[in-house]
Parts: structure tokens; sequence; C-alpha cells
């Protein structure tokens, strides 16, 4: 049995793109023990660290949900390996920054998103030419980032001489602020202007951020007037990106922009017929047919649904049914359901502390607004089931300031009982 796969996906939605490429997507599965104890392997002590620190615990919750029976988690190192972390400055050019699953082929197209696979294979094909920038926007979980490492893995194998950088807008600023730290500039511009492709995703998170905005239009501009290729993924148009500044917006809209819309049915049912075949499990067509026709919201929730039902079926140790779908469907909607909104966490926090919803989002350090901000954001995860990106983006603010806000009231919660009543006030009132 290899729970690991399924473990996985699940913690890919709760995690930004950048920190799951960093810490989960390099472990591997071991094996499972007579004990009952999952043996997964990190490459490095870096990762075997974050993990035991900051997911052995979620691992274990998404095993007993998924019904896998784990009794503990053991987290070894791999010997033969010893790489560094993705996305430090030791990775440049490194092939191992492109997932392999993700490709051209695996990527199913539908109305919904044929335009974009088209450019962006085009981009592969022929970079450098009138599709520069390439600028694609959707909503979370609808294959931006699929169609980003297709193309870096077509680029590569067709001229593997190329220089291509693949990052998040995340990691872009977290090289940036590592490089002030250490008041070395050259091999942060030798990274990233130096190269013959750069793909970056979700730069929206540039939003309201003018330092990190300057040193990307200075990029943007030296790539550019290079003749190199860029792509971009944004979760809306240039136009629309909250705090981008103009000159930004320009050129983005300067080459192609494509859009990817929610699938229809037919993809959907694609989608599905695809990711089992690739999960070597037989979904019956009734049972095809009736999840691509409730699950409406994106791609990624299409796939969890599956691999939760999968992962039912193994647990009974049957066949996918319409009674398993059902099932899993049902009890998916009641936590949807049940969960409060991040407006409405936001508008339940603002009215305890007497302060406008607004200024939880605003830029301020005052006490009087970071703590309510802290104690929003700490509910947001706790309650609403979002993702940190999600929960960030509600905020303006980028994921490592939620996750900080998270820690930092998790911690005071557990000396300061003034602050603990507040919060189970708070959660009292929201459920």
């Amino acid at each position: 049995m290899n729970p690991w796969n399924l473990i996985q996906a699940t913690i890919r939605e709760s995690m930004t793109a950048e920190s799951y490429r960093n810490w989960v997507e390099p472990v591997t599965f071991s094996h499972v023990g007579k004990d009952r104890v999952l043996h997964i392997e990190a490459p490095n002590s870096d990762v075997q660290r974050w993990l035991e620190a900051e997911c052995a615990g979620q691992i274990l919750a998404i095993s007993a949900k998924q019904g896998h029976n784990l009794r503990s988690v053991s987290i070894g190192i791999r010997p033969d390996l010893s790489q560094p972390v993705q996305g430090t400055l030791a990775l440049d050019a490194d092939e191992r920054q492109f997932n392999p699953s993700y490709t051209f082929d695996r990527f199913v197209t539908g109305s919904c998103n044929e335009f974009a696979r088209s450019a962006c294979e085009g981009v592969a094909l022929n970079p450098f030419g009138t599709l520069n920038p390439l600028y694609l926007h959707a909503q979370v979980g609808m294959g931006k980032t699929h169609l980003l490492h297709a193309i870096g893995n077509r680029a590569r194998a067709l001229d593997s001489r190329r220089k291509i950088v693949y990052t998040s807008a995340e990691g872009f600023m977290n090289e940036m602020v590592k490089s002030l730290r250490f008041n070395d500039f050259t091999r942060f511009h030798e990274r990233f202007r130096s190269t013959d492709m750069l793909l970056v995703d979700d730069i929206q998170i540039l939003g309201n951020k003018q330092a990190m905005q300057d040193e990307f239009f200075h990029t943007f501009e030296a790539l550019y007037q290079g003749g190199k290729q860029i792509v971009l993924t944004s979760d809306s148009k240039p136009e629309a990106v909250p705090g981008l500044v103009n000159r930004l917006k320009s050129r983005f809209l300067w080459g192609e922009i494509a859009d990817i819309q929610a699938p229809d049915l037919e993809t959907k049912m694609a989608i599905l017929e695809s990711k089992s075949s690739e999960a070597k499990v037989v979904l019956p067509d009734q049972v095809r047919f009736y999840l691509a026709s409730r699950v409406h919201t994106s791609i990624r929730e299409l796939e969890g649904v599956l691999n939760r039902m999968i992962a039912r079926a193994q647990f009974v140790n049957g066949d996918i049914t319409m009674g398993i779908a059902e099932s899993v469907l049902r009890g998916a909607r009641l936590r949807a359901a049940d969960r409060p909104s991040i407006d409405t966490v936001k508008r339940e926090v603002a009215a305890s502390f007497g302060i406008e919803v607004d200024t939880l989002s605003k830029r301020s350090n005052a006490r009087r607004i970071a703590q309510p901000r802290q104690l929003a954001m700490y509910l947001c995860r706790e309650l609403t089931g979002a993702s940190l990106k999600e929960i960030a983006r509600a905020f303006g603010k980028d994921h490592s300031t939620v996750l900080y806000s998270v820690r930092i009231i998790g911690k005071k919660i557990q000396k300061d009982r003034t602050l603990r009543s507040t919060l189970e006030s708070l959660e009292s009132s929201l459920k």
C-alpha cells in the first residue's frame, strides 16, 4: 500500500505552489511497516526538519480522514541524495525545477483552455516571437502552473542549452530579500536577467509591494530588450491586479493575454478519465458523469474529490461505486456549507474589536490593528478551509505573513488567557 501519493495531493491543496515544490514534492514514499508507521524519505536534513516541525501532524490527520489507519510517520533522509532545497540560488538551471508530470500531453484540453494551451505550445516551440510576454490568467486550480511547467519541459527537450528559470512571484520576492540581507545582488541579477526564458507564477503577489515591483520592472526590461521570452500567470487580468503599478500593467499588455475559463462538462469528464487512468483505477461512466456535473469550482477540487473517492474505495477494498461518490461529495459539501467564509470571519473580528473591516487589510503595525488581523488570519486558517494563498489575498498580504500570524497566535493563546478567551468566543460565534 502506498498512501503517500494521496496524502501529498491533499497537502498540496493547502499550500502555495512554491512551498509545495520546496518542501513536499521532493519527498518519496518508502514503505508502511507492520506497526502501521508510514516511512517517507526527504532529500536532505532541511526538508526533514521542516516536515517534522510543520507537517507531521497534518500527514496523520489527512491519513485518518482517508482511512489509511496509520499510527505514526517516520521521516528519514534518502542516503543517495544530498541536493539543496529547491528555490535557492544553487538550483538556477537545474532540470528538477520542472515537474516531469506537467507536460502538454497530460494537459486535458477543452474549449475552456484551448487558446491558452495553444499559446503556451507556441512559446515553447518558438520563443522570442510575437507572444512575448505571454500572460495567462485564471482562478485558482485551473491549470496555469501545469502549463508553465509544460513550457519549460518542452522548451528544454527541444534545446537543452537554453537557460530557463521558473519561479513564483513569491520566490522572486524571497530571493530578492535574501540578496538584500547578504548584500549580494550580483547573483540575483545573474539568475533572473541572463536567462533565455523566465516563467513566473502568481505575478499578482507583487501587488502593493513597491520595491519588488521596481526590481521586477528592471528585470522585465532587461529581458524584453534582450529579446528573451517572458511568461507570467495571475488570477486576474493585468489591469485588475490590485496595487500593480501602471508601468508594469502596460508592459504585461504588450504581448498576448490568454485566459482559462472554468471547464465545461465534457472537459471535466475527460479530466476524470485521464486522472483515473493515471491512478490505474476503474471509474464507471455513471460516476464520472455524476462528479463532472456536480463539481463546479475548479479542476483542483475535481481532482481532490476523485482522490478521496479512490482512498475510500481502497479502504473498503472495493471498486468505486455511486454510493462512494455520493458519500464523498456529500461530505465535501457539508464541510463547505458548515464553514464560515473569509469575509464572515473578517466582519466578526472587526465587530468584536470595534474597528472597520477594511482596516484589517491596511498597512499598519499598530497593536490595535495588528492583533485583530492576526486573530482573523488564524481563524480563517482554522475554520474556513481556505488555502494560505487565498487568505493572504483577502488581507492584501503574502502567504508568509499569514503563516507567521497563525504561528504567533498559536503560541500566544497557550500563555495569554484573555486572548484565548477572546479567540474561543469568536470561534463560538462563527460555528
